[in-house]
């Protein structure tokens, strides 16, 4: 049976939520706050490809100032002065129908996170296109330059950077014109997995088409495969071997504005942690703030 005293606390709580109730009707809704934007990237670029352990410990990455691969939250990795850029597929798009994909993927709906959020809390900085290949629809080439160049001349603030191996015409036009202002030259010589790597002269070969296409200044070379395991040929990836070859792009290609790194899935060892941490200290030595070149 209700007492009078637990009576009279029904109705006051009653009468109070009523009160409040009716206050949020006449209260005018909450204006919704605009969504930051994040940091537009700027040289030096240490880049990387999947940071697999960078929630771990971002120590390990101490100076990396970009994730172009779309593995990292890009409001997690704003918290840390990190640019995470968004994936976006490349001349690989397997079924694409027309430019819209690459618009919609520079537009500012395309680069908000959470992503289909009501009310998003960030727009990404950018794309990282993945890859220049030989493209998986006939089309792909054209529609890709048609839809980066509308997606830039709509939105002139996204940064557009493009993974490739094998450049075209076309993809230097892209950089000349102000569209892409990255493009990072995939020269992978270890990998576990036969097929997926290529000679130290094969890289270079790769990165002197960039320099004969007079794109330096947007241009970075890539290492990789960044894993402590052996690869298919038997070999480890060493440390004195990636400064005698970083020494050597910055001698032979002074004008790239930086570096970048591919990580695999490889397991967490204390030998695959010391490799990403060297790597880090390297593209700091070579390419340090406030130098570009």
């Amino acid at each position: 049976m209700m007492t009078r005293a637990s009576s009279r606390r029904t109705f006051l709580s009653t009468a109070l939520l009523a009160g409040t109730t009716a206050l949020a009707a006449d209260a005018p809704p909450a204006a919704t706050s605009a969504p930051t934007v994040a940091r537009r990237p700027q040289a030096p670029y240490r880049v990387w490809f999947q940071p697999r352990l960078w929630h771990r410990d971002t120590s390990l990455y101490a100076h990396m100032t970009m994730d172009a691969s779309g593995w990292l939250d890009p409001q997690l990795a704003a918290s840390a002065g990190v640019t995470a850029l968004d994936w976006a597929y490349g001349l690989n798009h397997p079924d694409a129908k027309g430019p819209d994909y690459w618009r919609r993927g520079c537009s500012r709906e395309g680069r908000a996170h959470p992503r289909k959020a009501a009310s998003p809390k960030l727009i990404a900085a950018g794309l990282a296109l993945d890859e220049w290949v030989p493209p998986a629809q006939p089309d792909n080439e054209r529609w890709l330059a048609e839809g980066l160049r509308a997606g830039r001349k709509e939105h002139p603030e996204v940064f557009i950077a493009i993974w490739s191996t094998e450049p075209t015409p076309a993809l230097f036009e892209l950089a000349r014109d102000g569209t892409a202002d990255l493009l990072i030259v995939e020269g992978y010589t270890h990998s576990v997995k036969p097929g997926q790597s290529t000679t130290w002269d094969g890289a270079l070969r790769r990165l002197e088409n960039f320099a004969e296409a007079k794109v330096l200044e947007k241009t970075i070379f890539s290492f990789g495969h960044i894993t402590a395991e052996k690869s298919h040929r038997g070999e480890h990836l060493k440390q004195k071997w990636l400064r005698e070859h970083a020494e050597e792009l910055k001698r032979r290609f002074p004008a790239m504005p930086g570096v970048a790194f591919f990580q695999p899935d490889c397991p967490d060892t204390p030998e695959q942690r010391e490799l990403i941490r060297f790597c880090d200290r390297l593209s700091a030595e070579l390419w340090p703030e406030g130098k570009s070149d």
